[in-house]
């Protein structure tokens, strides 16, 4: 390809333009994994003592570590190849690409082939957090977050809070048959004042109609017997007055 300035300026300036763009592109990461491993560890130390949830699927400022720590070591391989012109470096730069290309296209496609699996996999993990809702404030706030976003309640349904102590039927406090607040449908438009017990109640209405139509098929059956009881009588009678 012809170049009006020169071929070696040409090259000079194609190669500084790459080089540089690679550099640009690793700092960028790098200051991206460096602000996510400082978070994480803020998260980490702010975290209560007393923590019942020991599982990194639940623990995000571990999460946050891990991938900030990741990116921040992977993008500095980059950086420094880039910047110093490393040829070791950026194959182990390159290498790290690929394998994490690779990875996410292997977890894709497991993900499709076992997505039943998974999908009960990430809604076990889910119900074992809203059973300690009130244990893990990482967990707590996340979890507000996702379904005020999202507009959704629990797992599957809002009957999932029911594995929750607080938001059990049976339990003792105002929270009893309820749901967080994070589950009520806000007004859209406005900047409501959060009703932190709109949801107290919800699942009053569930056992409500599974009480219902217990003591209705009660009441179906005494009249079913009532009846078969009264044909007997029936029969009796006819039998006697026939003698």
């Amino acid at each position: 390809m012809a170049c009006g300035i020169g071929a070696n300026t040409c090259a000079a300036l194609t190669y500084r333009c790459l080089k540089y763009s690679l550099f640009v592109y690793c700092f960028l990461f790098w200051v991206l994994g460096l602000v996510l491993l400082l978070l994480g560890i803020y998260a980490e130390t702010e975290r209560p003592e007393t923590r019942e949830l020991q599982q990194v699927f639940l623990a995000p400022a571990i999460i946050l570590i891990l991938c900030g720590l990741t990116l921040f070591s992977i993008s500095l391989i980059g950086a420094v190849g880039a910047l110093r012109d490393n040829t070791t470096f950026l194959h182990t730069f390159f290498g790290f690409l690929v394998v994490g290309l690779l990875l996410q296209l292997f977890g894709g496609v497991l993900a499709l082939i076992f997505r039943h699996q998974a999908y009960n996999f990430f809604n076990n993990r889910l119900r074992n957090g809203i059973r300690h809702y009130y244990d893990d404030l990482d967990f707590k706030n996340i979890m507000d977050f996702t379904q005020m976003k999202l507009s959704c309640c629990g797992a599957d349904s809002y009957m999932d809070w029911k594995v929750n102590e607080y938001h059990s039927c049976e339990a003792p406090g105002p929270a009893a048959c309820g749901v967080p607040y994070s589950c009520c449908v806000q007004p859209k438009g406005v900047k409501p004042v959060i009703n932190s017990q709109c949801g107290f109640g919800a699942l009053l209405e569930e056992f409500l109609g599974l009480l219902l139509c217990c003591l209705y098929i009660q009441r179906l059956q005494d009249l079913i017997n009532d009846l078969e009881n009264e044909e007997k009588d029936q029969r009796v009678t006819l039998v006697e007055t026939n003698c």
